[in-house]
Protein backbone atom coordinates (compact mmCIF):
# COMPACT_ATOMS: atom_id res chain seq x y z
CA UNK A 1 0.00 0.00 0.00
CA UNK A 2 1.66 3.53 -1.17
CA UNK A 3 1.52 6.40 1.17
CA UNK A 4 2.17 9.68 -0.02
CA UNK A 5 4.10 12.18 2.88
CA UNK A 6 3.71 15.88 2.37
CA UNK A 7 4.90 18.37 4.49
CA UNK A 8 3.10 21.75 5.45
CA UNK A 9 3.56 24.51 8.20
CA UNK A 10 0.37 26.23 9.32
CA UNK A 11 0.76 29.89 8.33
CA UNK A 12 -0.75 32.41 9.96
CA UNK A 13 -3.71 33.21 7.70
CA UNK A 14 -5.22 29.65 8.21
CA UNK A 15 -5.41 29.99 11.87
CA UNK A 16 -8.29 31.51 14.03
CA UNK A 17 -7.72 34.26 16.74
CA UNK A 18 -6.19 31.73 19.51
CA UNK A 19 -3.61 30.53 16.80
CA UNK A 20 -5.59 27.31 15.88
CA UNK A 21 -5.89 25.46 12.84
CA UNK A 22 -9.01 26.50 11.41
CA UNK A 23 -10.88 23.66 10.47
CA UNK A 24 -11.17 24.45 7.04
CA UNK A 25 -7.90 24.19 6.77
CA UNK A 26 -8.07 20.69 6.99
CA UNK A 27 -9.89 19.77 3.56
CA UNK A 28 -7.06 22.33 1.80
CA UNK A 29 -4.48 20.02 3.27
CA UNK A 30 -6.25 16.82 2.35
CA UNK A 31 -6.11 18.38 -1.22
CA UNK A 32 -2.88 18.91 -1.17
CA UNK A 33 -2.28 15.59 0.14
CA UNK A 34 -4.32 13.98 -2.58
CA UNK A 35 -2.91 15.52 -4.90
CA UNK A 36 0.94 14.52 -3.98
CA UNK A 37 -0.50 10.87 -3.77
CA UNK A 38 -1.34 11.06 -7.71
CA UNK A 39 1.75 12.80 -8.35
CA UNK A 40 4.10 10.38 -6.30
CA UNK A 41 2.39 6.91 -8.29
CA UNK A 42 3.85 9.11 -11.96
CA UNK A 43 1.67 11.18 -13.11
CA UNK A 44 0.01 14.39 -11.92
CA UNK A 45 -4.03 15.53 -11.61
CA UNK A 46 -3.58 18.63 -14.19
CA UNK A 47 -2.85 15.22 -16.20
CA UNK A 48 -5.69 13.45 -15.65
CA UNK A 49 -7.59 16.42 -16.15
CA UNK A 50 -6.02 16.95 -19.91
CA UNK A 51 -6.97 13.77 -20.55
CA UNK A 52 -10.65 14.28 -19.41
CA UNK A 53 -11.32 12.58 -15.98
CA UNK A 54 -11.75 14.46 -13.12
CA UNK A 55 -12.36 13.20 -9.31
CA UNK A 56 -15.47 14.81 -7.86
CA UNK A 57 -15.76 15.08 -3.98
CA UNK A 58 -18.92 13.54 -2.81
CA UNK A 59 -18.17 13.20 0.75
CA UNK A 60 -15.72 14.70 3.25
CA UNK A 61 -15.27 13.56 6.69
CA UNK A 62 -12.49 15.17 9.10
CA UNK A 63 -11.77 14.23 12.70
CA UNK A 64 -10.19 16.79 14.63
CA UNK A 65 -8.21 15.07 17.36
CA UNK A 66 -5.96 17.45 19.22
CA UNK A 67 -5.56 21.49 17.83
CA UNK A 68 -2.55 22.43 15.35
CA UNK A 69 -1.16 25.89 15.61
CA UNK A 70 0.62 28.59 14.25
CA UNK A 71 3.56 27.80 12.77
CA UNK A 72 3.11 24.05 13.55
CA UNK A 73 4.92 21.64 10.99
CA UNK A 74 2.54 18.79 9.81
CA UNK A 75 2.71 15.41 7.80
CA UNK A 76 -0.38 14.93 5.40
CA UNK A 77 0.42 11.19 5.20
CA UNK A 78 -2.48 10.23 2.00
CA UNK A 79 -3.48 6.39 0.75
CA UNK A 80 -5.72 5.86 -1.19
CA UNK A 81 -8.62 4.08 0.76
CA UNK A 82 -10.71 2.30 -1.48
CA UNK A 83 -11.50 1.75 -5.15
CA UNK A 84 -15.04 0.78 -6.78
CA UNK A 85 -16.59 0.43 -9.76
CA UNK A 86 -17.17 4.47 -10.05
CA UNK A 87 -15.76 5.76 -6.72
CA UNK A 88 -12.64 6.04 -4.90
CA UNK A 89 -11.84 7.29 -1.37
CA UNK A 90 -8.40 8.78 -0.26
CA UNK A 91 -7.51 8.11 3.57
CA UNK A 92 -5.92 10.96 5.24
CA UNK A 93 -3.70 11.11 8.54
CA UNK A 94 -2.49 14.76 9.87
CA UNK A 95 0.81 14.11 12.02
CA UNK A 96 2.17 16.99 13.88
CA UNK A 97 6.36 16.46 13.59
CA UNK A 98 8.37 16.54 15.57
CA UNK A 99 6.23 14.95 18.05
CA UNK A 100 4.35 12.27 15.35
CA UNK A 101 0.95 12.96 17.82
CA UNK A 102 -2.01 12.96 15.60
CA UNK A 103 -3.72 16.34 15.12
CA UNK A 104 -6.63 14.88 12.72
CA UNK A 105 -7.75 12.04 10.27
CA UNK A 106 -10.46 11.41 8.19
CA UNK A 107 -11.21 10.31 4.36
CA UNK A 108 -13.07 11.77 1.19
CA UNK A 109 -14.96 10.05 -1.29
CA UNK A 110 -14.61 10.37 -4.79
CA UNK A 111 -16.77 10.34 -8.29
CA UNK A 112 -14.89 9.79 -11.47
CA UNK A 113 -16.92 12.11 -13.96
CA UNK A 114 -15.51 13.13 -17.87
CA UNK A 115 -15.08 16.12 -18.99
CA UNK A 116 -19.44 16.58 -19.56
CA UNK A 117 -20.18 15.97 -15.93
CA UNK A 118 -21.59 12.71 -16.43
CA UNK A 119 -20.51 9.54 -13.81
CA UNK A 120 -17.90 6.77 -15.32
CA UNK A 121 -16.37 4.21 -14.19
CA UNK A 122 -13.12 4.24 -13.16
CA UNK A 123 -10.85 3.99 -16.12
CA UNK A 124 -8.17 1.21 -16.42
CA UNK A 125 -5.56 3.24 -16.53
CA UNK A 126 -6.60 5.55 -12.86
CA UNK A 127 -6.98 2.10 -11.53
CA UNK A 128 -3.31 0.97 -12.44
CA UNK A 129 -2.28 3.80 -11.59
CA UNK A 130 -3.53 4.33 -8.02
CA UNK A 131 -2.51 0.80 -7.00
CA UNK A 132 -4.38 -1.43 -4.66
CA UNK A 133 -6.55 0.36 -1.74
CA UNK A 134 -5.88 -0.16 1.62
CA UNK A 135 -9.11 -1.49 2.18
CA UNK A 136 -12.75 -1.68 0.17
CA UNK A 137 -15.60 -0.49 0.41
CA UNK A 138 -15.82 2.99 1.03
CA UNK A 139 -17.82 4.00 4.09
CA UNK A 140 -19.94 6.31 3.73
CA UNK A 141 -22.63 8.05 5.72
CA UNK A 142 -21.20 9.09 9.49
CA UNK A 143 -18.00 10.02 9.49
CA UNK A 144 -15.77 7.02 10.94
CA UNK A 145 -13.08 5.13 9.92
Amino acid sequence: MHVAELEVRVRYDETDQMGVAHHASYLVWFEAGRTEFIRDRGRSYAQLERDGWLLVVVEACCRYRRPARYDDVLAVRTRLRSLEAATLAFGYEVVRRPDGELVADGYTVHAVVDRTGRPRRVPAEIRSLLGPPAESPARGGRCRD
